[in-house]
């Protein structure tokens, strides 16, 4: 079956949905047609000329980037200048980009828990919450012989979880009537009859990044011709999304021996390190990218160290006189670690589908 850009770009909007983004932050499909065919996606952190030169090599007609490729407002396309020349490029050989970013970052399964993960942490807490998905009940009335079946739809669209219970529903009994009028092709009675039907409403929690394609399933396979149902937002907050993560290693070690697993692990000749290398540290946390200094708080009171990137001079001495523990391990390094579980994610979703992550990428810097 044919991959359009679009089903790729739906299912990137509900794994990282662009409400997470930052209000600065601009993601989403940057170029190209909802529905092109799509052969084979490439993904990387950066739209470059070498990725574009690599993407045409390998046949591939979409690329995936973490990084927006059009992020500041543009007021000519045109190859006077490197990001014209490189848009031009991509139109001419029918390259569709997708740019998910700080979308990315927080979703579950994004940039920061895969950093995570990369580096061994268990227990992982949210650092500093960010957003959380708002909740809506979903109500539909239902003819007894298809309750199993809308219910079953429900759940395989994603509603129905509570924690880590899933398919939950509440079903109660009652008459529902209607009269078919002209037009009308009902399931149930004849045209200008009042009819009492033995109905069942059967409710369920819907989150607000999938409510559209809840409906749309329940719809699919509901028998009436006019689903009746109602939408209630709730009060209670669903999943949670957070800046960085807090989790811990088995067993303290120091700030030098973690910034040698750091290396290890991110596969970097150097870190940079800010505070006492013979501190003994356990509970790590973790903020791909940038640093952001709105974090120093939480990170003060929950972890012994911190592993991120770029953080500037004045940050630096900030954290210094609070005896913090800091390893910058570049933006570049905190960062690439997201492109192969982004490849196994896209394969596992669409596994008719080639995905290539790119061996062209390298960090901007040398260490010499």
């Amino acid at each position: 079956m044919a991959v359009k850009c679009g089903d790729i770009v739906k299912f990137m909007e509900e794994f990282a949905p662009p409400k997470l983004a930052e209000d600065w932050d601009n993601v989403g499909l940057m170029i190209g047609n909802r529905e092109d065919e799509i052969k084979k996606i490439m993904v990387c952190l950066d739209v470059t000329p070498e990725v574009i030169e690599a993407a045409e090599a390998n046949n591939v007609n979409m690329i995936i980037s973490h990084h927006p490729f059009i992020f500041k407002g543009l007021k000519r396309i045109n190859a006077d200048d490197f990001k014209g020349r490189m848009i031009i490029d991509l139109i001419r050989k029918g390259i569709n980009v997708y740019s998910a970013h700080t979308n990315l970052d927080v979703t579950n399964g994004g940039v920061n828990e895969q950093l995570a993960r990369v580096l061994g942490l268990k227990n992982l807490k949210n650092l500093k919450r960010y957003k959380s998905e708002r909740l809506f009940k979903l109500a539909v009335f239902v003819p007894k012989d298809s309750v199993d079946t809308v219910r079953e739809a429900l759940g395989k669209a994603g509603a129905g979880w509570i924690g880590n219970y899933s398919d939950c529903t509440f079903s109660t009994e009652g008459i529902g009537t209607f009269r078919p009028l002209e037009g009308t092709n009902p399931y149930i009675g004849s045209k200008g009859n009042l009819e009492k039907v033995e109905e069942y409403r059967v409710e369920t929690i819907v989150s607000e990044s999938i409510i559209d394609k809840v409906v749309n399933s329940m719809i699919s396979v509901h028998p009436y011709e006019e689903v009746a149902y109602d939408i209630y937002p709730l009060e209670l907050s669903g999943k949670e999304y957070g800046f960085g993560y807090v989790g811990e290693i088995d067993e303290a070690i120091s700030v030098d021996e973690f910034a040698e697993l750091v290396k290890n692990r991110l596969d970097t000749p150097r870190v940079r390190v800010i505070g006492d290398i013979n501190k003994k540290v356990k509970k790590i946390a973790v903020f791909c990218g940038s640093f952001s200094n709105e974090i120093i708080g939480m990170v003060k009171s929950k972890a012994d160290v911190l592993v991120t990137g770029d953080v500037k001079y004045h940050d630096a001495l900030d954290m210094m006189q609070m005896d913090m523990c800091v390893i910058d391990a570049g933006h570049f390094n905190t960062e690439k670690i997201v492109l192969p579980a982004l490849v196994d994610i896209l394969k596992e979703k669409f596994k008719d589908l080639e995905v290539l992550s790119n061996d062209v990428e390298k960090d901007p810097f040398k260490y010499i």
